[in-house]
């Protein structure tokens, strides 16, 4: 998340002046592959909300 948040800021600030855009992979690359890593998790965490921790079975209706 630290990470996520630093990108962002200096994004927004169009500052790719940091010695990490040297280095491969770039920053931008990064923030995509944590931003994904991110969504799965939180999809996996609604998912054993609802379905292992829950009462929802994968036969209900929707």
């Amino acid at each position: 998340m630290r990470y996520i948040r630093k990108y962002e800021k200096l994004e927004k600030a169009g500052d790719c002046s940091d010695e990490e855009w040297m280095i491969h992979p770039q920053p931008d690359v990064r923030y995509q592959m944590y931003m994904e890593y991110l969504a799965a998790l939180l999809l996996l965490n609604k998912y054993n909300e609802d379905y292992v921790w829950g009462d929802k079975r994968l036969s209900d209706p929707e």
